[in-house]
């Protein structure tokens, strides 16, 4: 039987993270803006770049440019996957706290299997 690697990869890591609790969140944040998840799911799918503003839990404000891998759900909010251009390491992002979501020009598509197994080895080292 044929077999689809991304899939199983992804597969993989949404068992790892998509249900992983953080050790604390704010529940009184707002959802994920619709207009930011239909943009990361086509950048998701095109393997395209994208760059934000970001606001992380402790106030802190940066601009990230990210390789976008995968969307998950775990119970403290809809989080980014990705490969972080500026630390040059993978990182997530809560989509809420993303500001000014913008695509870039590029196609990460020949990285993209690798980046999956980088960030696959990662997760599993720490879970």
């Amino acid at each position: 039987a044929e077999t689809d690697p991304e899939a199983a990869l992804l597969g993989r890591i949404y068992q790892l993270l998509d249900v992983r609790p953080a050790a604390y969140w704010h529940g009184d944040l707002p959802d994920a803006a619709a207009a930011d998840l239909s943009a990361l799911h086509g950048a998701i799918r095109a393997s395209q770049p994208v760059a934000f503003g970001y606001t992380d839990l402790s106030g802190q404000q940066t601009t990230r440019t990210v390789l976008p891998l995968a969307l998950v759900h775990p119970p403290q909010g809809v989080k980014l996957l990705a490969w972080c251009e500026e630390r040059r390491d993978f990182r997530q992002f809560f989509v809420r706290a993303l500001q000014g979501l913008t695509l870039r020009e590029g196609d990460f598509s020949g990285e993209r299997m690798a980046l999956l197994r980088g960030l696959l080895e990662r997760e599993a080292a720490s879970a």
